[in-house]
């Protein structure tokens, strides 16, 4: 056997299928001919690379392509069209009656109308919305929706219009996107070429089956040799997803050390929230722009008559103003941890440990490290003789052991249920301080009414989120949920 008839006779099936097309230019030319898809075709390219019957080489390009909003408005309309569209029969309107007749939320109601009275469309004058365009002007296509049909375009084959709409939709949320393509380029060799020239003759048994062996089918049959010392595609085994993993290191981690995990409900009323933890109802933190609330309310909890009568006592002897049971009862997404601390001090043992890990909501602005749903890692510990020197042990722990920080600072700080209170920072190498969480030991005015009786209880709530981004060493908080797979795949 010469060999050319060697590397025939190791051809697989998706080789054999796509040899008759390698004279194509391209490779979605080859799929479609071959009647196969893409991926099947880049992984027969490499196969046929090992062997030496093509060249491959690769070209990196970056595309300008819809990201997810991009998407819905090339389908449903952007928000200045939405905009624009009400004022078909009437030149002016309301700030309020423009925003519900659009239909926007308020936020896209803000961009449509800051993107409109960029154009000349749209004028604000006594708190009303006025067309400044002709009707002709409201129908006609914008520049921006014309570019997103557009799309995807390579980045450095833009036009002067479609640079300019790129620079006006890239900081608007989600609408754009710069994506990295790895294109193929592939080349015949002098072999390569020689072997698509010759007809391959006979089918070649893939595998030897036990049935084979049974009934001697085997004899005769060719089977295609098997190359051993080929690059095949890397396999990669299952394993936890990086967040998930760090999540149960931190209970791990916790649990070795003797605390016990406390668990609870993502919606909790605000007594627990608040009252219990010595916040006043007339508090900024539990304003609707702080605090998600629940529309439908659920059932009141029962809550144990001598510890609500003890925490209004407090509050209306420390704070000065008429405690309301039905503020109380409010129901919401559980903003902080420390809830289920409140809870504990009813039933905790002493001396005791405890923790928890917790899903909270709060209506924060979405960046680099917020989120408005995020998980934070709660403690307390109960002990007589307790100092601020014990908690710092801890926070130094959270701090260097599980979140790898180098550097660290406790800074003072004010929390209504804390006193004293700290903060603790870390070094970040792009955002420099950030603030990882609070601590400080409960106040009496929370332990007393709660326990029964005054004990020193440590405690802190800390945000796992940001914990995670040291100990993974991401610059984005929201990577901490990303589906990239090289980034999942190269997590240790």
């Amino acid at each position: 056997m010469n060999n050319q008839d060697s590397i025939t006779s190791s051809l697989s099936p998706i080789e054999r299928k796509i040899l008759p097309f390698l004279e194509c230019k391209s490779t979605d030319e080859i799929a479609e001919k071959a009647k196969t898809d893409k991926t099947t075709v880049l992984r027969a390219l490499e196969f046929l690379s090992n062997k030496g019957i093509v060249k491959l080489s690769y070209k990196q390009q970056k595309n300008v392509a819809l990201g997810s909003n991009g998407i819905l408005y090339l389908k449903g309309g952007l928000p200045e069209r939405k905009l624009l569209n009400i004022f078909e029969d009437t030149a002016s309107f309301s700030l309020e009656e423009a925003r519900r007749g659009s239909g926007l939320s308020e936020n896209e109601f803000k961009a449509a109308l800051g993107a409109l009275k960029k154009k000349a469309l749209v004028n604000i004058e006594n708190g009303r919305v006025i067309l400044q365009g002709t009707k002709e002007n409201v129908s006609r296509k914008l520049p921006e929706e014309v570019f997103l049909e557009q799309l995807p375009v390579e980045s450095g084959m833009l036009t002067p219009e479609q640079k300019y709409c790129y620079e006006q939709l890239k900081n608007r949320r989600d609408i754009v996107e710069i994506e990295e393509q790895k294109e193929v380029i592939f080349e015949l060799t002098a072999s390569g070429s020689r072997i698509i020239k010759e007809p391959i003759n006979g089918a070649f048994a893939e595998q030897l089956t036990p049935e084979m062996l049974q009934k001697g089918t085997w004899k005769g049959k060719k089977f295609r040799k098997y190359d051993i010392i080929s690059r095949v595609p890397r396999i990669y085994g299952g394993k936890r997803q990086p967040y998930c993993a760090f999540l149960q290191h931190v209970r791990e981690k916790l649990v070795a050390m003797g605390f016990e995990e406390m668990a609870g409900s993502i919606v909790e009323n605000e007594f627990w929230n608040y009252d219990a933890l010595f916040q006043p109802q007339f508090h900024a933190a539990r304003e609707w722009s702080s605090t998600y609330y629940i529309k439908n309310r659920l059932k009141p909890e029962q809550i144990d008559k001598k510890i609500l009568a003890r925490v209004k006592q407090q509050h209306e002897s420390s704070w000065q103003y008429s405690w309301k049971l039905e503020n109380a009862l409010k129901c919401i997404l559980r903003p902080q941890g420390t809830v289920l601390s409140a809870r504990q001090l009813i039933k905790a043992k002493i001396p005791g440990k405890y923790f928890a890990i917790s899903r909270c909501y709060r209506p924060d602005v979405v960046d680099a490290s917020h989120l408005p749903e995020f998980n934070q890692v709660e403690g307390i510990i109960l002990q007589e003789n307790l100092t601020l020197k014990n908690l710092f042990y801890i926070l130094e722990m959270f701090a260097k052991e599980i979140a790898n920080a180098k550097e660290i600072k406790l800074v003072p700080h004010y929390f209504p249920f804390t006193e004293p209170s700290v903060e603790i920072h870390a070094k970040h190498e792009k955002f420099g301080w950030i603030e990882l969480g609070g601590a400080g030991i409960f106040r009496r005015e929370v332990v007393k009414p709660l326990a029964g009786k005054d004990i020193t209880v440590l405690a802190w709530g800390l945000g796992v989120d940001r914990l995670a981004m040291f100990n993974l060493g991401i610059n984005d908080i929201r990577q901490l949920f990303s589906q990239n797979l090289d980034w999942l795949r190269g997590v240790k």
